[in-house]
């Protein structure tokens, strides 16, 4: 039987976690199993395309439609269009609103006969943060929801919030969760030593960590309010920014909507300048995560937190904002606020309240009791949530849909 042709449409190939798991999924899938091809509606050059490399290494091709965000181009749509109806995948996987609401269309226009599988990857936002364009662009998902085959999410979160919230009406919902790689994301104690000599950091200092892209929803703001109370009680605790958009000096690299220094005035705003440790875009985050003492979820809205799975892979303990699948992933390795303080409601006070005491907890620990939680969170989370078994979940669903095609 020849394999599977599917087309990955992606609305870019940056450092995002939509992105990131693509191609770990890309990874798992078996070549005899599957032929795919990744499509980025986004020019593929500069910080829209640091995984393209990646993916192509394993012998996936990555093409661009050349779009430029916030400019329409029909001419992009076209090719699209021209692409599905010579290649003519079986299933067309799009990931991200706007790559779902563009591959929907060109699917139906080109009459490929692809089944259309749309990626719901948020478990909540807050809309009045982001352009006009994303708004609409949501909204015409959510009238055209019953249109495609199926729509995965990756939080059961994420799919009742479009539903109840957004008013999404799907056929056919699945809920597919991501998968952390625990050969790759393991405790590490060489790389701690390594990285903490680097930043100056003593072997036994506590090392709060923040990974997160510089994003309205992932909740800096109330992660700098939160260590400001948690540095009364742990003065000399350390703060790790990583992500795009964390960088030290100049422009920030990887600003979301055009906010240059948003973190600087934050830092400044709380008098955590000199607790800041400040990495911006790093290749080698288990090795950053494995350094950490404890890891912050102070997200606003989340589906499947792919960096709280890791840092638990890393067997580095956590607190977190009870956020989208925060909590099942977490398991007893662990801290989570309540949801009243957790929720999209809750003032920016309480959820920083919440987060610190959360954060305390775990830092009131001994090291030899942060040890053992973490030990057991990366049980958990490899048990529930491993890179294998969550390919294997999404193989099965690739294979119904191409069936009959």
């Amino acid at each position: 039987m020849p394999p599977i042709r599917i087309l990955h449409l992606i609305t870019g190939l940056g450092l995002g976690g939509a992105e990131t798991w693509l191609a770990r999924l890309l990874s798992r899938l078996p070549r005899e199993r599957f032929d795919c091809r990744v499509v980025s509606l986004l020019d593929i050059t500069g910080e829209h395309g640091q995984l393209v490399e990646r993916i192509r290494h394993l012998g996936v091709p990555v093409e661009s439609l050349g779009l430029r965000r916030g400019v329409p181009s029909p001419g992009a749509a076209c090719q699209l269009v021209s692409l599905l109806r010579q290649w003519r995948p079986q299933v067309l996987q799009t990931w991200l609103y706007h790559a779902d609401l563009l591959g929907l269309l060109a699917a139906r226009v080109s009459g490929c006969g692809a089944a259309v599988s749309w990626g719901l990857r948020s478990g909540y936002m807050d809309f009045s943060r982001y352009s006009f364009s994303t708004r609409l662009t949501v909204r015409a998902c959510a009238l055209l929801s019953a249109w495609p085959e199926a729509v995965t999410a990756n939080s059961l979160a994420g799919a009742e919030h479009h539903m109840a919230a957004l008013g999404y009406v799907p056929r056919k919902l699945v809920v597919l969760e991501n998968g952390v790689d625990g050969a790759l994301f393991r405790p590490a104690a060489e790389a701690r030593l390594r990285l903490r000599s680097e930043w100056g950091v003593d072997e036994n200092a506590l090392l709060i960590g923040l990974v997160a892209r510089l994003d309205p929803m992932k909740g800096h703001a109330v992660f700098c309010q939160a260590a400001r109370l948690v540095l009364e009680q742990f003065p000399s605790a350390r703060l790790v920014f990583c992500g795009p958009g964390t960088e030290a000096a100049g422009p920030i690299r990887g600003q979301v909507d055009g906010r240059a220094g948003e973190l600087d005035g934050l830092l400044a705003r709380h008098g955590l300048e000199a607790a800041a440790i400040r990495l911006g875009r790093r290749d080698d985050m288990a090795q950053v995560l494995a350094a950490l003492d404890v890891l912050a979820l102070p997200s606003l809205g989340e589906g499947f937190p792919n960096a709280l799975a890791e840092a638990l892979a890393c067997g580095v303990p956590s607190a977190c904002l009870d956020v989208g699948e925060a909590r099942r992933v977490a398991g007893p390795g662990g801290v989570l606020a309540g949801a009243q303080a957790s929720g999209p409601d809750a003032s920016r006070e309480t959820q920083a309240a919440a987060l610190a005491q959360c954060l305390m907890q775990v830092l009131e620990l001994s090291p030899h009791e942060r040890m053992e939680m973490g030990a057991l969170g990366r049980a958990h989370v490899l048990a529930h949530f491993g890179l294998d078994g969550a390919a294997e979940r999404w193989a099965a669903h690739f294979e119904s849909l191409a069936a009959g095609r």
